[in-house]
């Protein structure tokens, strides 16, 4: 026992900074251990100058592996991985041809490599830059509350037009160019508003791309017939007379904002003839109406048959 004990205890701390020295290699070996990982990478290609504009092209994004030490596997998997190749070597447009390599990639860190990229070959479309005058056009959104419409044609834009930079090819289709969505729906008044231009990435608006925009809501007008509207006497014949209407109702069409005739009722009119200083016969008196706000009749007032008859006493 005493034996095995001093063998153990001989030269301890060699046998120390052994053990120190194979824990610290371990964990070197770890560490350094390498991984594989593949990830969708956004491609973003500049132009060779500013008169230039890249249209197309036949990749927007690339597979790349990457080979990365364990211990930055985190660091890669967390990173903001862009690629960005300048085009150089030609200053027209046309078709342009380029091998996507490693120093078009922004890494988290110098011992991450690419050890893949797909597609590695990609062509693009130079075109040349332009700038062009475009009416600006308001897109709305949804519907005014019921009864009222947005009137298109009295919209008031300040600017109307606006310079736009962009390709040719593009530019040159466009005569318009669109605002961001206004919403409508449940609006019953006009109303104002500061709307920003729609831009894309080809296209920039020159300026600071907004618009103010007035936007009429009107009443939106329909016609209704309504029937069987009573008809009442308003007033007294001459002397000792006294009126009989024998035509107790009537029909009319009425004109006004479609919100309010649809809930009209023909209980909510009010129809009456003047009989007032009449004399004894028959008579066909316009039938006067008291109408709601904002309704007018269509055509000429109806007439009601007034009979006028002496008081037998």
């Amino acid at each position: 026992m005493k034996f095995g004990i001093g063998l153990l205890t001989e030269n301890w701390h060699l046998k120390l900074i052994s053990l120190i020295l194979a824990i610290g290699f371990w964990f070197y070996v770890v560490s350094e251990e390498s991984i594989e990982v593949t990830k969708t990478i956004p491609l973003g290609v500049l132009p060779p100058n500013e008169k230039l504009s890249v249209v197309k092209t036949s990749a927007s994004h690339l597979e790349v592996t990457f080979q990365s030490p364990r211990h930055l596997f985190s660091a890669l998997s967390a990173a903001n991985v862009t690629a960005q190749h300048k085009i150089t070597g030609t200053q027209k447009a046309g078709d342009y041809s380029f091998n996507v390599n490693p120093s078009d990639f922004t890494l988290p860190a110098p011992e991450i490599r690419i050890i893949r990229i797909f597609p590695s070959f990609v062509t693009v479309t130079l075109d040349e830059v332009i700038v062009k005058k475009l009416t600006v056009q308001v897109e709305f959104v949804g519907e005014p509350a019921y009864g009222y419409r947005a009137d298109q044609e009295g919209v008031e834009l300040d600017p109307d037009a606006v310079l736009v930079e962009g390709p040719k090819a593009i530019l040159e289709k466009m005569d318009t160019i669109k605002t961001e969505p206004i919403q409508l729906v449940g609006r019953v008044r006009s109303f104002r508003r500061t709307a920003r231009i729609r831009s894309t990435p080809e296209l920039r608006v020159v300026g600071d791309g907004i618009t103010e925009v007035q936007i009429p809501i009107k009443a939106e007008y329909a016609e209704r017939e309504l029937p069987d509207i009573s008809v009442k006497p308003f007033g007294a014949p001459s002397g000792d007379h006294y009126a009989m209407v024998r035509t107790e109702k009537v029909s009319v069409v009425l004109k006004g904002p479609r919100a309010i005739l649809d809930k009209l009722v023909a209980s909510d009119l009010l129809a009456y003839v003047e009989v007032e200083g009449l004399k004894e016969g028959v008579h066909q008196v316009p039938v006067k109406m008291i109408l709601p706000q904002d309704l007018t009749l269509k055509g000429d007032s109806p007439l009601a048959a007034v009979e006028v008859k002496k008081i037998n006493f």
